[in-house]
């Protein structure tokens, strides 16, 4: 099973073989349906903490579940705390065993309170993810996608960077980032060459088993999300082709269309000038 890297680094696993392009299309729309409407979904995030190494987060034990958010502070012995010291993320409190959620499960652990709690590492810090199952009854009101069409998949040339650029970036939540720009990829659109920059979050070939690209488009603040798309394709890590297979109908909006809790890139997308009428629509609304 491959993994769908989101621009905001959420996963989503599908499988993405273009042996057959359709069913690419059905496992995308199906794993993005799953992950927006699982128990630990977009639409099921409660609060969000970033942490810097040797500092910690807390949830209060007196606090109602669906009132519970991350605070610096103790508060009291009971509370549950999340560490991030010498590489572990510690998750301890009342009620839980010690578990470093880095060496976890799916990085995450269900609470007593029937929360839970998941983590994402980066290099100079730790996201700290609470997910209330309850809230997606509540917020999620589906997904909407173009059509499949054939159109939509189209072989591009990727000319890499041996050595990937480092591109800071502000992004939605005006927190600064870093994406490495690891080659260009032309790629025929419509009748037309388009040349886009390809991103990846790891600066080391080695471990680079994708590309990703960031778009706008005609249908950008129409019909599909305003903020950017994102589109990928993968290979084995350090040994990209330079042919490669896109299927356009995989298309998904920047992972802000459904919460403010992710951080998306707003620079870096290219505008391409036609109308994408592939992938992921505009969000519902009452999101």
């Amino acid at each position: 099973m491959r993994r769908l890297l989101c621009s905001l680094l959420l996963c989503l696993p599908w499988v993405a073989l273009h042996a057959d392009p359709r069913k690419d299309w059905d496992g995308f729309r199906a794993a993005l349906t799953e992950q927006a409407a699982g128990p630990t979904g977009m639409y099921a995030i409660q609060d969000v903490a970033v942490i810097a190494p040797n500092q910690a987060a807390y949830l209060p034990a007196a606090a109602r579940p669906a009132d519970l958010r991350w605070t610096p502070q103790r508060g009291d012995d009971r509370a549950i705390v999340l560490r991030y010291r010498d590489g572990k993320a510690m998750l301890e409190g009342k009620g839980l065993a010690a578990t470093d959620l880095l060496k976890a499960e799916d990085r995450q652990q269900a609470l007593p309170n029937g929360l839970t709690v998941r983590v994402t590492q980066y290099e100079d810090s730790l996201k700290a993810w609470l997910y209330n199952p309850a809230l997606t009854a509540q917020r999620f009101k589906g997904l909407s996608f173009f059509p499949y069409d054939p159109k939509g998949v189209v072989t591009g040339r990727f000319t890499r960077k041996d050595v990937p650029v480092a591109v800071s970036h502000l992004d939605s939540r005006n927190h600064t980032g870093v994406m490495y720009w690891i080659g260009d990829v032309a790629l025929p659109i419509q009748g037309k060459t388009y040349t886009l920059r390809a991103f990846n979050k790891q600066k080391d070939w080695k471990q680079i088993d994708h590309v990703l690209l960031f778009f706008t488009d005609k249908t950008s603040k129409k019909t599909s999300y305003g903020g950017g798309r994102s589109l990928e394709t993968h290979f084995p890590a350090g040994a990209a082709p330079s042919s490669m297979t896109f299927n356009l109908n995989t298309l998904y909006s920047f992972l802000c269309a459904h919460s403010p809790y992710y951080n998306c890139p707003i620079n870096l997308t290219t505008f391409v000038p036609v109308e994408l009428k592939y992938g992921e629509k505009y969000p519902p609304s009452g999101k």
